[in-house]
């Protein structure tokens, strides 16, 4: 593969113009020396004041704006996909994050001594409000998948499967859209009907195809945490998501038994539901707060890949009972 250092940064925003703001500012202290780079704001249908917000930058930045009016992160991303002229690297973040100085350095200087590698995950370190991180948020399994802190290994190391980088800092050589070209719309972020798992179907896709994923710690953002996104009630609502993203990412929920024995399955899928229920109404009367997010929070992980199993089963049987009629 060709030692490339152009740049092009993909960042999908919707109705958050003080947050991208934020972001942009932050952009204009990264060191872009010598590194050809261009950053591509997709809209993905905001109300709000993010065009004016991108215009303002125009004159600091190789800013450029986009729009595409379909709901769903995925669906913007795949517009630039798609429509843009895309350098030899691209690079995937979030509208929420405050990069190092010396980010875009470090990308270009990846793919400058790891040539054969085409696809890298960075170091994603968390910022709280105030600077101070919830007790309840601060078990290893809930930042897992509630806040993207990302530290997967001191150095430089490949990920083990089924590890992948996480969605505010990765990037892939433009080669890469030969074997996987777009990201799965029925996936990611979106005013209504969240599936979480976006970044992951695409980087394990790319696995698939035979991609080695290195993680490179030099390149490393901030991702700042909103107000709104540290309660337990958003990350209850997170978990649900979660919960449904595993189902489509890992398959049905106690697919062993359902392969053996669908109605077996179908009477411990009920039975599931119903343990489930238990356990969120009790979590609910524990007073303890990190008590209660403990067991609420897995109850609604749970909750979403029960429903997202029967949403997909449904699905299945729809589409037999649809082929057979014709």
């Amino acid at each position: 593969m060709a030692d490339d250092s152009g740049i092009t940064v993909l960042i999908a925003t919707y109705n958050r113009a003080a947050v991208l703001s934020e972001t942009l500012e932050a952009l204009t202290h990264v060191d872009r020396t010598g590194v050809d780079c261009n950053i591509i704001i997709i809209d993905n249908n905001s109300t709000d004041a993010t065009a004016e917000v991108v215009k303002e930058y125009g004159t600091k930045l190789p800013v450029s704006y986009l729009r595409e009016t379909r709901p769903g992160k995925n669906c913007a991303l795949n517009k630039a996909l798609r429509e843009c002229e895309l350098k030899d690297i691209v690079v995937f973040t979030d509208d929420d994050v405050t990069p190092t100085q010396n980010w875009l350095q470090e990308i270009a200087s990846s793919a400058k001594k790891r040539p054969e590698i085409a696809v890298f995950g960075g170091k994603v370190e968390v910022v709280w409000p105030d600077n101070k991180q919830p007790e309840w948020a601060k078990p290893e399994w809930i930042m897992a998948f509630g806040f993207p802190r990302h530290h997967y290994a001191e150095g430089e190391a490949f990920y083990k499967t089924p590890d992948c980088p996480f969605g505010p800092n990765y990037w892939v050589r433009k080669t890469v859209f030969g074997k996987v070209p777009f990201f799965d719309e029925t996936l990611g972020p979106r005013p209504k009907n969240r599936i979480q798992g976006d970044e992951t179907s695409f980087v394990m896709n790319l696995r698939e195809h035979g991609f080695e994923i290195l993680y490179y710690p030099g390149a490393e953002v901030y991702h700042r945490i909103l107000h709104e996104g540290c309660t337990i009630p958003w990350l209850r609502r997170r978990a649900y998501t979660h919960g449904r993203g595993q189902v489509r990412l890992h398959g049905l929920h106690r697919r062993n038994i359902y392969r053996k024995n669908k109605i077996v399955w179908g009477m411990v899928l009920v039975l599931d539901e119903l343990y489930t229920t238990l356990r969120f109404l009790a979590g609910f009367a524990i007073t303890d707060s990190n008590s209660n997010c403990e067991a609420t929070v897995d109850a609604m992980m749970r909750f979403g890949q029960i429903h997202e199993t029967v949403n997909q089963v449904f699905k299945r049987f729809v589409a037999r009972n649809g082929s057979t009629e014709h």
